[in-house]
């Protein structure tokens, strides 16, 4: 009986012993590539607008309540929620770090189960990115004696436990990004901005979809707008403008529109007067020629895709720079895209 009560102590002792022994930090990191620019997944994980698109917890407990807060992306990012006890529990989790295109740091609150540091490091892999999500928690912060004690060998599980919800997370966000528009945004000019009427004069016309039929149609009609100006007097306001009503069936359905400083009461020929488009809007600078736009619209369409935000009625150009005076490569086209109401 003494010899079993004294390896009873002897094992209770290296217990004790190798628990101390047992780090108390714990670091899980999974990683895996997604055939997506490094812009856009950074834009996609510097905030919280998708996260339950690919979040592995989100299926776990569909009454979970959660709540976005803070800015709509970077530092100060917040999302927290209340959930079931037994499958996601309650928390918060907050942006404290963001360097754009290469890393993004999290302060992470399970309440009662203690904190972490957790965030994302991306890294370009040719046109794809590899995606690194990563954990850091000390087990034995603000835990009582025997909570801290026993954390050190539930840490021994961590790689297992957390490393297979990051697997799948991943997993999720590979899906759901490949399955976004692909282009790479991060070199272009693009601001949010607002937009205010002006007064226009205007031809509707069509085209086809070739950039040479499209030049040409446009400069008639502008030469319509600016003769008839001149002879009444009235001054320009603003750049040239084209603003888009259709592009479909290998048609471009636009008008050609002149901003100006007053309508006059008759108007000739095919003109017309009217407002410009106003209202929240995206815009993105164009540097070249005109037949070069299309590249500029797919980085500004995946740029929209990657931010949520969803496209309204009607888009236009500004042609700043005069064509007859400026080369093709310094040319300078405001793009913009009305912006609709968000889901």
């Amino acid at each position: 009986m003494r010899k079993v009560a004294f390896f009873a102590m002897l094992l209770f002792a290296i217990f004790v012993v190798a628990g101390y022994l047992l780090p108390k930090q714990v670091h899980v990191e999974r990683s895996v590539t997604i055939e997506r620019p490094t812009a856009m997944m950074f834009e996609l994980l510097n905030g919280y607008r998708y996260f339950n698109q690919w979040s592995p917890w989100a299926d776990r407990d569909p009454d979970a309540e959660f709540v976005i807060s803070g800015p709509e992306s970077g530092v100060g990012a917040r999302m927290s929620w209340i959930g079931d006890p037994h499958l996601v529990g309650s928390g918060w989790q907050e942006i404290v770090a963001s360097k754009p295109y290469e890393q993004i740091n999290i302060k992470l609150d399970f309440d009662a189960q203690g904190i972490a540091d957790t965030g994302f490091i991306l890294e370009p892999a040719g046109d794809a990115t590899r995606v690194t999500w990563f954990f850091d928690s000390d087990l034995t912060e603000g835990g009582k004696f025997l909570d801290s004690f026993l954390a050190r060998y539930f840490g021994l599980l961590f790689d297992r436990w957390v490393g297979g919800d990051y697997e799948k997370g991943l997993a999720n966000l590979k899906r759901f990004a490949e399955s976004l528009p692909a282009s790479d945004f991060s070199e272009l000019e693009i601001s949010r901005v607002e937009v205010a009427a002006q007064d226009i004069l205007y031809v509707t016309t069509s085209s086809s979809q070739d950039p040479a039929d499209i030049a040409l149609v446009m400069a008639d009609a502008y030469a319509e707008i600016s003769a008839f100006i001149n002879q009444a007097g009235i001054s320009m306001t603003g750049s040239p403008m084209a603003i888009t009503r259709a592009w479909e069936e290998g048609g471009y359905h636009f008008d050609a529109a002149i901003p100006v400083d007053f309508v006059p009461a008759e108007l000739t020929g095919k003109i017309s007067a009217g407002m410009s488009p106003s209202g929240s809007a995206i815009r993105a600078v164009h540097h070249g020629a005109y037949d070069r736009m299309m590249p500029t619209y797919e980085k500004l369409a995946a740029y929209m895709s990657a931010h949520g935000l969803n496209q309204g009625e009607v888009s236009w150009e500004h042609y700043i720079s005069d064509p007859g005076s400026t080369a093709q490569q310094d040319m300078i086209t405001y793009i913009y895209i009305m912006l609709g109401d968000s889901e």
